[in-house]
């Protein structure tokens, strides 16, 4: 179906999105993905990410206008309302519009009987206004933990999160510049910048991907500008880091990704190593790229993404905390983008808000330090194993770091890293979601000794 939904349609389809995540504990990617249908026009997808951004503020405004809760088989009638209230309060659709087509949705959900009570509702809610909230909708513990971890800057950060993330390109070297490419998008009207990554560009106003000239032909990709410092510093010479001068370095001429789904930085990789040689006029410099992911139907989609932007690698589905899927043929680089609780990316998926749990993160760290452990021993000697995770928390990056490294018998050496934005940390170096135009992003180096 290629055709746009009727504003009823959208304001409906929303609901049923927000009744998943809120009520069925679905994340935002599952629901994306497996009700695809629902978001054909980006009006709904506007209205959806709204208002679980806004959730908890948007709940403490609509709950007390009701005698009694719903029955829990009517619970998308409730996300209906805490859409129209985010139309109202702080999408600021005009509120004839926005009353009028939200009770016409009730339709769409198949809900015809709640028209009066959406109505009353809404309508009640155009004299009140959203109560400030120093949490910003994020849970008790997890402010408490920001606070340990950025006390000058949490304010702020919890700020951020409810804000919408900028949209950040990342062109392919191996067809265009950055320069070819700003001019292309000036061409046909789309406004951006260029990033603090070299690749990177920002557009200054989001749109629909498939619009962006070139993309078809892989010209260029939808990659966050934190994620983008990860291929560069995987292809840095160890030697060039003060901290691991004294080892030195191992070409890089077989790299890992080990946890590569979706595929952004993977394919980054493919395309600076491309570039690279070309420049040298010497394809006997390619790397050998083995990547791997647990995750089948990951994995697939990763093989489509690469697709279209003309890469191939050795991708295969295998457990980053098993060897089963080596070959024993030792790496000069790793990368680990590890699974984490996406604390740095809250604007992109703020259903992280409502559906992380505390015990969640002592739980990722253990994953984690286990991958560490598990592919250190598939690095070669001298090579480098680049750590990275898009949580802001230190229990799943400092604090793993730590861990491992402080190992009987660790042969591992922390190389030190100077990115263009953000703040240096005790073993890496973290983004944030209030550094300009980036997720919060941490990154940590480390070198076998040879």
């Amino acid at each position: 179906m290629s055709e746009q939904h009727t504003s009823r349609q959208c304001r409906g389809y929303a609901a049923k999105g927000v009744d998943l995540v809120t009520k069925h504990n679905r994340t935002i990617d599952w629901v994306l993905y497996n009700r695809a249908e629902w978001f054909i026009s980006p009006e709904t997808r506007h209205l959806f990410y709204g208002t679980i951004r806004h959730h908890q503020a948007l709940v403490d405004l609509v709950s007390p206008l009701l005698d009694k809760p719903l029955r829990d088989k009517d619970s998308v009638v409730y996300s209906l309302m805490l859409v129209g209230a985010y139309q109202l309060k702080v999408a600021d659709t005009p509120a004839h519009a926005a009353i009028n087509e939200t009770v016409n949705a009730t339709r769409t959900i198949s809900r015809p009987w709640s028209r009066g009570l959406v109505n009353a509702v809404l309508r009640k809610v155009t004299s009140l206004d959203i109560k400030p909230d120093q949490s910003f909708g994020h849970a008790h513990w997890l402010v408490h933990l920001m606070t340990q971890a950025w006390p000058g800057e949490c304010i702020d950060i919890l700020s951020a999160n409810s804000l919408r993330a900028p949209m950040a390109l990342r062109i392919n070297s191996i067809l265009t510049t950055r320069a070819q490419y700003l001019e292309r998008l000036f061409e046909v009207g789309i406004q951006a910048g260029q990033g603090l990554a070299e690749q990177s560009l920002i557009l200054n106003h989001p749109q629909p991907s498939i619009t962006l000239p070139g993309w078809v032909e892989g010209e260029v990709a939808v990659q966050d500008m934190g994620a983008q410092f990860a291929a560069p510093l995987m292809l840095l010479p160890a030697a060039e880091s003060s901290a691991c001068r004294s080892t030195g370095s191992n070409p890089a001429t077989r790299i890992l990704d080990a946890c590569a789904a979706p595929g952004g930085k993977l394919a980054h990789l493919i395309e600076l190593s491309t570039a690279t040689a070309a420049e040298a006029d010497d394809n006997s410099s390619l790397p050998e790229v083995v990547a791997i992911d647990i995750n089948p139907d990951r994995v697939a989609q990763t093989e489509t993404i690469l697709a279209r932007l003309g890469h191939a690698c050795q991708l295969a589905v295998g457990d980053a905390c098993t060897l089963s899927w080596w070959d024993r043929k030792p790496f000069d680089r790793i990368l680990l983008d590890a699974p984490c609780s996406g604390t740095g990316t809250i604007r992109r998926h703020p259903d992280i808000k409502l559906l992380l749990k505390e015990p969640a993160i002592a739980e990722h760290a253990v994953l984690q330090l286990q991958m560490l452990n598990n592919l250190w021993q598939t690095l070669a000697p001298g090579g480098t194993l680049l750590y990275c995770t898009c949580s802001l928390l230190p229990q799943e990056n400092d604090g793993v770091i730590s861990q491992f490294i402080e190992q009987p018998g660790n042969d591992a050496k922390v190389c030190s890293i100077d990115l263009p934005t953000g703040h240096a940390t005790q073993h890496g170096w973290q983004l944030l979601p209030t550094d300009p135009n980036t997720d919060g992003f941490y990154y940590a180096r480390l070198q076998k000794v040879a």
